[in-house]
């Protein structure tokens, strides 16, 4: 009945590294705040079989950091700390919003190898799109492809891995300033959710397995009037493909929404994350709870998830310092 989430921070204000929390389920409570890793800006973090992985920052380099026990295997030969890792096998992507880049990873014999980087140019016409800010890269469900989220210039872009290089094989251009963020995929059908930090939409787009290409369905937004700031960040969706979840911390809310049988979002509502940029969020392996992480008030609050979608606070003042990311 007890649940173990790591959480990745910046080590700004008062972090020292990765964290960990217990989600006590029978309890419905929080608690067990851990320091697991000691590492500097471990910003984004993902699993390694058994092991934790991390983007990080040495001699102010950026690159990642892999935790194989009690050991430490890294490599920081980027120019800027990454922002996102992913992980497949014993292959890791990197996406480096300062530096425009992807770079793919492999470890070999515990020697962790950059195999390619892929440098992206361009712009958007927002003020926040000088340049190419490259925020997601991560392999689509059925690992054929790479797909790589820019938020400068406003494109998703599908990579094929091939000899170990990779391959620019399709391009989709999101809504001119929406500044594309992440993406996930529904489970069941050949559809994905992509969010837009700068406009705070979620554009619903149909999924090619076959060419790795992506083509516009709808689009909607995650604010309820125009006033509102927009400034989205992470989006979940359940397994059951019923429901998917956004936040935005422009407002510091997180958005429910249904997911329609032609794989359209039906708004269910929006609530209050109790705290200061809720940066990210994950939801449980029962699918029961959402747990969203601060990065500003060093807070995580526990919602309950209902039958129909909608969240019932649960917790909202459990002290975790500058997380910025969720996994289990």
């Amino acid at each position: 009945m007890k649940e173990k989430f790591y959480f990745g921070t910046y080590t700004k204000r008062k972090s020292e590294g990765i964290y960990s929390v217990i989600l006590n389920r029978a309890d419905e409570k929080l608690e067990n705040l851990n320091l697991e890793k000691k590492v500097n800006s471990p910003t984004y973090i993902t699993k390694y079989n058994s092991h934790l992985a991390a983007v990080s920052n040495i001699n102010n380099l950026g690159g990642i950091t892999l935790f194989l026990g009690n050991e430490q295997l890294a490599n920081n030969s980027e120019q800027a700390t990454p922002c996102y890792i992913a992980n497949y096998m014993d292959y890791f992507l990197t996406a480096n919003y300062h530096t425009s880049s992807v770079c793919l990873y492999k470890n070999i014999e515990n020697n962790l190898i950059l195999l390619d980087t892929v440098t992206h140019s361009g712009k958007g016409i927002k003020a926040e799109q000088e340049k190419s800010h490259i925020h997601f890269s991560d392999w689509t469900p059925d690992k054929k492809f790479v797909v790589v989220c820019d938020l400068g210039t406003d494109k998703l872009l599908t990579y094929k891995i091939i000899d170990e290089k990779l391959k620019l094989v399709a391009t989709y251009s999101a809504q001119a300033g929406s500044g594309a963020r992440h993406i996930v995929f529904h489970p069941k059908k050949d559809i994905a959710y992509l969010i837009c930090e700068l406009e705070a939409t979620i554009e619903v787009l149909s999924y090619c397995s076959t060419t790795g290409e992506f083509n516009f369905i709808d689009k909607i937004s995650l604010i309820n009037n125009v006033d509102e700031k927009k400034w989205a960040a992470a989006l979940k969706i359940t397994s059951n493909g019923k429901f998917l979840y956004a936040t935005n911390r422009g407002e510091n809310t997180i958005s429910a929404f249904k997911i329609l049988e032609d794989g359209n979002l039906e708004k269910i509502a929006s609530y209050s994350t109790f705290g200061n940029v809720p940066r990210d969020f994950n939801i449980n392996s029962t699918e029961e709870f959402i747990i969203v992480a601060h990065q500003e008030s060093d807070n995580l609050t526990l919602f309950k998830i209902n039958s129909d979608g909608s969240l019932s606070l649960l917790e909202k003042d459990f002290y975790t310092p500058e997380a910025v990311c969720v996994i289990s």
